[in-house]
């Protein structure tokens, strides 16, 4: 084999080397990872140093076809193939596989391999060089994985603005139900239409994981102008939710908070709100998957009644989690204000409220 296998013309001066021959040499020492010939009928008949230190074959075992086996398995039985079409042809071979190297492992590279005629026209030789484009399949990969995340990340926005459409059309439909003024009905649509915007902020902060309850509570009060105070106490272990259990439990906070601001404990003077919630441990004492939420308002100097007609907050905490998350719930109006407590299985909700 021939490290330099250049085709030069005649030149006057033989004892000169020819510009061109110089710069083609060098264009393709700096391009290639090594460069080889072969006869004329594609066989492999003499060293190529370049070769074989970049991928540690001796020689025996690069002569004849041998350079094949420097190939990654899975790429040799398809190269073999079209170099053996290629050199029936006569015809130049440009691939894209990978190559081993000395130190182990593959590395992919661009073989080039082109025929050199000889003075009547018939292929003297064939002249090979290796080029690393390791780089660009790395970045090909990368794009693609990208491209992949995008097509998830449009997939899942395409659910969400139908979930969200859906939620919307039901929030509307539900507000209007009830005989009561326009300007109620615009104050409560326009107060859940913005906890519903919130959620889907949060959300999209979190796509890569679930939604910390404490912060999806601190953020609706902190959105209807609660501050912490010693008048409200919130207090619980870390607990992560789905998407669904996200946007059905905003809701709820959010009607809960708007109850205790007009009628409970956020409007009463001396009133009190405490939010805690726990997770049940089995008998190992390990943590269990049912999280038990409390929302407990004291101080509210009224007579516990009920109210006289069942509004879009007692049909969501009653009927609604109860349906698309298999809560628990239980909501009771007493002296001192509202307590309502929401039983809520974490761990079999992934499947079941996508599915809702």
């Amino acid at each position: 084999m021939m490290r330099d296998a250049i085709i030069t013309k005649d030149v006057p001066d033989q004892g000169m080397p020819c510009k061109a021959e110089v710069c083609a040499k060098a264009l393709v020492d700096g391009l290639a990872q090594a460069v080889w010939e072969t006869d004329a009928r594609g066989i492999v008949v003499s060293d190529c140093p370049a070769w074989r230190r970049h991928t540690g074959q001796s020689l025996a075992e690069l002569l004849d076809h041998g350079w094949i086996a420097a190939l990654h398995p899975d790429e040799r039985r398809g190269v073999r193939r079209r170099w053996r079409t290629a050199v029936a042809r006569g015809r130049k071979l440009d691939i894209e596989a990978r190559l081993q190297t000395e130190g182990g492992g593959y590395r992919w590279s661009r073989l080039y391999i082109v025929p050199l005629r000889a003075g009547d026209d018939g292929i003297g030789k064939w002249v090979g060089m290796s080029i690393d484009i390791m780089a660009r399949k790395e970045a090909e990969q990368i794009l693609r994985q990208s491209e992949a995340r995008l097509r998830v990340l449009v997939s899942d926005l395409q659910h969400r603005v139908r979930n969200m459409a859906m939620v919307v059309r039901s929030v509307f439909s539900r507000t209007i139900r009830d005989e009561r003024p326009i300007e109620d009905i615009a104050e409560h649509f326009r107060g859940r239409l913005d906890s519903l915007a919130r959620t889907q902020v949060m959300l999209a902060q979190h796509q890569e994981g679930p939604v910390d309850l404490e912060n999806l509570i601190r953020d609706e009060l902190l959105g209807a102008g609660v501050q912490d105070g010693p008048l409200l106490s919130i207090g619980g272990p870390d607990v992560g939710l789905t998407p669904v259990q996200t946007e059905l439990l905003a809701l709820a906070f959010h009607e809960l908070t708007t109850n205790a601001l007009k009628y409970g404990a956020l409007r009463a003077p001396g009133g009190r709100l405490e939010i805690v919630w726990s997770m049940n441990a089995d008998a190992d004492g390990r943590e269990d998957t049912l999280l038990d939420f409390k929302w407990t308002e004291h101080g509210v100097p009224a007579i516990p009644v009920r109210p006289a007609y069942r509004g879009f907050g007692m049909d969501l905490i009653t009927d609604a989690l109860p349906h698309r998350l298999g809560a628990e719930t239980h909501i009771e109006f007493l002296g001192g204000g509202v307590h309502c407590s929401i039983s809520l299985p974490l761990s079999e909700q992934g499947g079941a409220a996508s599915a809702a």
